[in-house]
């Protein structure tokens, strides 16, 4: 087995976090979205799991990009259901197309990953 595989932890974690920002500045800056506190101690606890995560798994750098994709899926999701929640607040198309770009790309490089071509 090839030990330099994208970390699924890592992915589901800066969704998540990705999710909870995005939730978080929804809630302070839009007047329709109610207020809750669930997003902020989702994102405190995200945050501080990733850290630890982060800490241990060392030489992990195939996961990166990856988790930063993952991490805009998790916002421009979070957009795309509020747009779809308030269609008072204007469309949504560009974060739903944006969402599936990036799902498309991270699909691709969890089923094929990187090509390393050796002489």
């Amino acid at each position: 087995m090839n030990q330099n595989r994208i970390s699924l932890k890592w992915l589901a974690y800066t969704f998540l976090i990705g999710l909870s920002v995005n939730a978080c500045f929804s809630i302070l800056t839009i007047s329709i979205v109610p207020f809750s506190i669930f997003p902020f101690l989702t994102l405190y606890f995200a945050v501080n799991h990733f850290y630890s995560i982060y800490i241990k798994e060392t030489h992990n750098e195939l996961s990166i990009r990856p988790a930063w994709a993952a991490f805009f899926i998790g916002i421009f999701s979070y957009a795309a259901v509020v747009g779809a929640l308030h269609p008072e607040l204007g469309s949504n198309i560009i974060s739903i197309t944006l969402t599936l770009l990036l799902s498309i790309w991270l699909m691709y490089k969890l089923m094929f990953g990187d090509k390393h071509y050796s002489a």
